[in-house]
């Protein structure tokens, strides 16, 4: 599978942008939570013991966010290209 510019920024999009409530919630209730409406864009990994403890792991959103910067040009031109594209998300 080839991946376009278009895509790898959008998935660096939706890491930088993800919220952790559905990571949350998955590992507060496992069991009555339907995992393929979740947004977990932003977990790395995600663990349960066999005791049942959970762990979450979240990607790091500076890091994204830094990947968006640097393909949007950097230094303030850059930051603006960059803000104007996360607005456009939301």
């Amino acid at each position: 599978m080839e991946l376009d510019r278009e895509e790898i920024l959008d998935a660096l999009r939706r890491v930088a942008l993800s919220r952790p409530n559905d990571a949350i919630a998955l590992a507060l209730d496992p069991k009555d939570t339907h995992v393929g409406s979740l947004d977990l864009w932003g977990v790395s990994e995600f663990k349960v013991n066999s005791a049942g403890a959970v762990e979450v792991k979240f990607s790091d959103r500076v890091k994204a966010i830094g990947l968006l910067l640097e393909c949007a040009g950097g230094g303030e031109d850059g930051m603006n290209a960059l803000l104007d594209a996360l607005s456009e998300e939301n």
